[in-house]
């Protein structure tokens, strides 16, 4: 792939997002979905994917990436890239360059190569860093404590629910996907629970059927509770099916992070795939790890434990939105006892560069008071009889977090 400089993304002109929700991103990064002329945002309820691709919105983009633009909806990226991490877009140029060799490019699209689905929101769990938005749970969980049911069909959290079942909804949308699929080489499923949703494994068979699954590549983030039975007599059609594990703490901790979650059960699911992979050649296990206020103090124990996994891969994720999650927006005084217990950490060589940049991110933000941080953990730790001092006592401590109030 030869590019302009190196300033340069090429998800504008080969991917789309689709989100739990139905509304269409460039990447799980972009910070605004796209719209159209009017400034509607596009819905693929009703939009098809070519109106999305060739829209004025998508054009402006590719044109400021060719200009040598950072443009704002990409900020994240270059927030990382600022503390000497690598950001989607240097992972995403790296990742692609087997599949996209083009040497040419203009404001125009060219045919999408990649696709980043989250078919809804199902999911089983309700995750603290997680929401409504990627939770058909956590948003269940948020209409319990609402109250008159005819103020329920009016808050956020049941629109998430009822806009999260967009791909059960609309027909139309997979003759879209049926349109394009002969030129994908690169999908990402993610969520929601990927494998909770079976449409996606329908559309993987359709795959199989056409004779095309050999040269796509699929990529999965899934929680680890879920064990997809049949899955492999499908997957083994595929050229390549990376499966990335979810994974941001260990024992207590993560069951505290990921409500609903079996921290034992989710070991014994990675000796499953870890024999499927023995199997199957065209197997790979990773793990996702976000970087966020509730395991940033903790992640010694968690790199430790990813050691001792033989994961193929390993990709440390920084925590955005919501921002009061963010290790960006600590407190200083939590920055500084977070940043001490990196230091500390007895972790390989490989480990230490990744806590160092992390650092470097958490340092080059702008602290919050921590009021809203305290706030959103109380409610959680008050609706779910929880308390974070259990088993987060050095960031209870580091935030001052007296304890729900019951």
């Amino acid at each position: 792939m030869k590019i302009p400089h190196d300033r340069f993304c090429v998800l504008p002109w080969v991917s789309l997002e689709a989100s739990p929700i139905g509304s269409v991103r460039p990447c799980c990064l972009a910070e605004d979905e796209i719209a159209d002329d009017a400034g509607e945002k596009f819905d693929l309820n009703s939009a098809d994917l070519a109106a999305v691709q060739t829209s004025a919105y998508m054009q402006r983009l590719r044109q400021d990436f060719l200009d040598g633009k950072r443009p704002r909806t990409c900020r994240k990226c270059w927030n990382e890239e600022r503390a000497g991490r690598t950001s989607k877009r240097m992972y995403t140029l790296d990742r692609l360059k087997h599949i996209i060799t083009d040497e040419e490019w203009t404001s125009a699209s060219k045919p999408l190569r990649f696709l980043d689905l989250k078919l809804g929101n199902i999911c089983n769990l309700k995750c603290r860093i997680c929401g409504s938005w990627s939770s058909s749970t956590f948003a269940a969980e948020e209409l319990q404590y609402l109250g008159r049911d005819e103020d329920k069909k009016k808050t956020f959290h049941y629109q998430m629910l009822r806009r999260g079942a967009w791909p059960r909804e609309n027909p139309s949308f997979w003759s879209e996907i049926d349109r394009v699929i002969d030129h994908i080489n690169y999908m990402e499923f993610t969520g929601g629970e990927p494998f909770m949703i079976q449409e996606h494994f329908d559309l993987l068979q359709s795959m199989v059927d056409r004779g095309i699954a050999g040269q796509i590549e699929i990529h999965y983030n899934t929680n680890g509770t879920q064990w997809p039975h049949g899955a492999e007599d499908i997957w083994r059609h595929f050229k390549l099916v990376e499966i990335a594990f979810s994974i941001d703490d260990v024992g207590p901790r993560f069951e505290y992070q990921r409500t609903n979650a079996d921290w034992l059960m989710v070991n014994g699911h990675l000796d499953l795939f870890r024999d499927m992979r023995r199997r199957l050649s065209n197997i790979e296990l990773q793990v996702c790890s976000t970087v966020n206020v509730f395991n940033v103090m903790y992640l010694e124990e968690l790199a430790n434990w990813i050691d001792q996994q033989a994961f193929d891969m390993i990709y440390w994720n920084m925590m955005h939105e919501a921002y009061y999650f963010s290790i960006g927006t600590l407190p200083e005084l939590a920055k500084q006892v977070a940043a001490d217990r990196l230091n500390r950490a007895q972790v390989t060589a490989k480990h230490r560069e990744e806590f160092d940049r992390i650092i470097r991110f958490m340092e080059g933000a702008v602290s919050l008071d921590g009021d809203i941080l305290r706030m959103k953990v109380e409610d959680l730790d008050w609706k779910r009889d929880q308390d974070l001092r259990d088993h987060h006592l050095e960031l209870a401590e580091a935030i001052h977090y007296a304890g729900p109030q019951r």
